[in-house]
């Protein structure tokens, strides 16, 4: 009978260290793995936060028309702008004097109404009689839901919204109709130290501009290499109108470019990392 030869001392050795050598690169593997894909991770939530960013801006500038006074004078500026978005849009159900008769939300065939939120008092209602080029706005005092019939949306009752104003006024039946609020957006410097792009709402019981809700963020407002978050105006013939802190003339404003720089970590915490997008919206040239 053969006698079991032992293990060495050196083997043993040779074997810890192979064994080591093995272990030190499948943990190397997987923290470079680990960490390629936390890079990839705050790379798509830097990408997330831009998209939500100037999808937002987009639907905020949609309808708006320098020309009708959408844009606040004064107040359209590189990191802010105030302006006059549309809560709703409708056809008037009947003719009255101070105020005006509105489905809420019809669903009928005809939509002779739609509305993004509710109308509130301190929106502004406008509407044009046909043939007129013009539109009369007026500040809503009142805000008042009943059940009815509009005559603009057939027989079938539904909820009616009453929009009363404080002068005499009459909204004849069929005209249209266009209810806007006060908002503004900015890029502003959050608690935090962060820039977040938030938007506020006029509020009429502070009588000023409610704080804001912060949509998307966090960006960099200056990045390394000059690129800055913030909003850039031009004209109809595509020059760029100065800004440089101060507001630009609203009148001339066509086109506004918005521009948003998210930063993200890199492997080792390594600054700089930013992504970068922009988005020109087109400005209406009439109400």
């Amino acid at each position: 009978m053969l006698a079991r030869r032992g293990t060495t001392l050196v083997e043993l050795m040779v074997a810890v260290v192979l064994a080591a050598v093995v272990l030190g690169a499948a943990t190397g593997t997987f923290a470079r793995q680990r960490r390629g894909a936390s890079d990839h991770a705050s790379r798509a939530r830097a990408e997330s936060q831009l998209r939500a960013a100037l999808a937002e801006l987009q639907v905020a500038l949609a309808g708006v028309t320098p020309s009708a006074g959408d844009l606040s004078p004064g107040e359209a500026r590189d990191t802010a702008m105030q302006l006059r978005t549309v809560v709703g849009s409708a056809v008037a159900c009947d003719s009255a004097a101070g105020q005006a008769i509105v489905a809420a939300n019809d669903t009928s065939a005809s939509r002779t109404s739609g509305f993004a939120s509710s109308p509130r008092v301190g929106d502004t209602l406008w509407w044009r009689v046909v043939g007129d080029s013009s539109w009369t706005a007026r500040r809503i005092a009142v805000v008042a839901t009943t059940t009815g019939t509009c005559a603009m949306a057939g027989a079938t009752p539904q909820t009616l919204m009453r929009l009363a104003f404080v002068t005499p006024d009459t909204v004849p039946r069929g005209v249209p109709l266009r209810v806007t609020r006060q908002e503004r957006l900015s890029f502003y410097h959050a608690s935090d130290g962060s820039w977040q792009l938030g938007i506020s709402e006029w509020s009429d019981v502070l009588h000023s501009f409610a704080p804001p809700q912060p949509v998307a963020g966090p960006f960099r407002l200056v990045a390394p290499g000059g690129a800055r978050t913030g909003m850039r105006y031009f004209d109809a013939g595509g020059a760029e109108l100065s800004v440089g802190g101060a507001a630009v003339p609203v009148s001339s404003v066509a086109r506004v470019r918005f521009t948003v720089v998210a930063p993200f970590v890199q492997s080792g915490g390594l600054p700089g990392a930013y992504r970068r997008d922009s988005l020109d919206v087109a400005l209406g040239h009439g109400p």
